[in-house]
């Protein structure tokens, strides 16, 4: 989804959908758009092309608009960017009137299916519609201007409206650079959608029989095979009539596609700082990832979060995006470790920075991949 927006929706406009944008070809990185002299390691990560290859991973910083850094505390921020891929229902751009209204009609549906829709209880349905959609519709009218009641200053959306900021981290290829694609399949049964698809084809005799409007022995061939299958799967002591004859129905399994996994990827680092402001850069990028994992508070009373902070990752080499790498869609950090003492022993400098300290990153993308997307370099 491209997110160029860094403002939030006004809830009397009507957003376009943007679900994705193709970045296309290779972005360029703007050393003077954003700030990483405090947040770079190693220091010579520019100029030692040597050992480092020119090579890269820049990690953008994407916070809500809400939040008190950009609200209050006034921190930078950049205007124009890549497109961003943040997941189908961020990308709807749905306006807070358009998420009342959404969440009462599925709060109708669900409440359809729970009064007996599927089970053809049309008037227990058509109650339970009713019902679930005045609760769901309440439901959205709450969240979406209890943001205004919580912060009279805000203006309620439901795009999850962020802005990049103009603080971005630099760091050396991990030598560990990997990912995982993953996409799931389910084992199922269809013998009974089999059977009665058979018994179609096979003529009225087979279907009198289910009904029990016929004699078996009518039913030969095809139709004693699907009856005998049907009595051996779905019929009342099955497992022992299987046990008595040793027979068993075939299931006739398939495999069945569930969807796609959202992607997850670790960056293992070792820092050794070779002096005082190598140091200070270190626990910066530290303190940096710590910060934009967790999420903070939207009310005094500590009753409502706000998202933590959202990343974009992107690698370089000599300042133009390495096209033979993946590309990713925007992250969440979703956990950090930090090891002080990686070899056993604590030791520090005069000024107490620990001499080696490592640092484990894990990510999750917050879209999943198509093969439109995977053309698209991701």
């Amino acid at each position: 989804m491209a997110d160029t927006s860094q403002n939030p929706v006004p809830a009397s406009s009507t957003p376009k959908p943007n679900l994705y944008t193709p970045r296309g070809g290779a972005d360029q990185f703007s050393a003077s758009k954003y700030d990483i002299t405090n947040y770079t390691y190693p220091e010579d990560l520019y100029t030692n092309t040597g050992e480092y290859g020119g090579n890269y991973a820049i990690f953008y910083i994407n916070v809500a608009v809400d939040s008190k850094l950009v609200a209050k505390e006034g921190a930078a921020t950049v205007s124009d960017f890549p497109a961003r891929d943040r997941g189908d229902l961020i990308g709807m751009g749905l306006s807070s009137a358009q998420l009342t209204t959404a969440m009462a009609g599925a709060g109708a549906i669900e409440g359809a299916i729970g009064g007996g829709l599927l089970t053809g209880n049309i008037k227990g349905a058509a109650a339970g519609a009713v019902t679930g959609g005045v609760v769901g519709g309440a439901s959205g009218a709450m969240v979406t201007y209890g943001q205004k009641g919580i912060d009279k200053n805000s203006t309620p959306t439901a795009s999850r409206a962020q802005k990049r900021l103009k603080t971005a981290i630099a760091l050396h290829i991990p030598n560990n650079l990997s990912i995982n694609y993953g996409v799931t399949w389910s084992e199922e049964d269809t013998g009974f959608l089999a059977a009665a698809a058979a018994a179609t084809q096979q003529g009225v005799e087979v279907m009198k029989a289910l009904q029990g409007k016929s004699n078996n022995s009518d039913v030969t061939g095809v139709g004693a095979a699907i009856l005998t299958n049907l009595a051996l799967s779905k019929g009342p002591q099955a497992a022992g009539a299987s046990a008595a004859t040793g027979l068993a129905a075939n299931p006739k399994k398939e495999q069945v596609f569930k969807g796609v996994n959202f992607r997850t990827f670790s960056f293992d680092y070792k820092f050794f700082p070779r002096n005082s402001k190598e140091s200070q850069k270190v626990l910066n990028i530290i303190k940096e990832f710590k910060y934009h994992m967790h999420p903070e508070f939207k009310d005094a009373n500590n009753f409502v979060y706000i998202y933590p902070s959202e990343f974009d990752i992107f690698y370089y080499q000599n300042g133009k995006e390495n096209m033979n790498l993946h590309r990713h869609t925007s992250c969440v950090l979703t956990d950090m470790s930090v090891n002080y003492t990686p070899n056993g022993m604590f030791n520090t400098f005069d000024d107490g920075m620990p001499t080696q300290i490592d640092v484990s990153l894990s990510f999750r993308e917050l879209a999943l991949l198509t093969k439109d997307k995977v053309k698209d370099g991701l």
